[in-house]
């Protein structure tokens, strides 16, 4: 369990960054409603670390129970974030392989920045970490949440 703790922390770290961003997201994606599709994943990645968080802290720390509800909301945000990961590691991949496909973009970036080919990579590195660990902790709690199926009432 104590690897578990470790990956929900680092899941925990990613889910409050994105909440920002999902903050941030909706606001725009209110004058353009084609963002809305992010935002709605991104809000469920952020839900799923909620409840993942509260499942471990109740069901396995404390020994208590959680409502079906409960269980409902991590397993459908759980889906959700899955596919979000999964987005997120193919875009990852895509980039490492075909970084030139951004040249346009890349080119309309501030001077200030050294290298904006360096830059893509690492970010598509951060997401595809990120995204990896998301993958094993939504995994890893869909095993625990079918091991304590007796911890879920209502």
């Amino acid at each position: 369990m104590g690897l578990y703790r470790i990956l929900s922390f680092f899941v925990n770290f990613f889910c409050a960054f994105l909440a920002v961003i999902t903050a941030v997201g909706l606001m725009v994606s209110l004058s353009n409603p084609a963002g809305l599709l992010q935002v709605f994943l991104m809000a469920s990645v952020v839900l799923y670390g909620w409840f993942a968080n509260k499942f471990y802290l109740e069901v396995i720390m404390k020994l208590q129970k959680m409502s079906k509800k409960q269980k409902d909301w991590l397993q459908v945000n759980g889906i959700v974030a899955l596919v979000f990961s999964i987005l997120g590691i193919s875009n990852s991949i895509y980039i490492y392989y075909n970084p030139d496909t951004f040249d346009d973009l890349l080119s309309e970036m501030p001077e200030k920045i050294a290298d904006p080919h360096q830059m893509l990579i690492n970010v598509a590195t951060v997401l595809l970490v990120f995204c990896a660990l998301l993958l094993v902790h939504i995994i890893w709690t869909y095993k625990l949440v079918k091991k304590h199926a007796d911890s879920f009432e209502g």
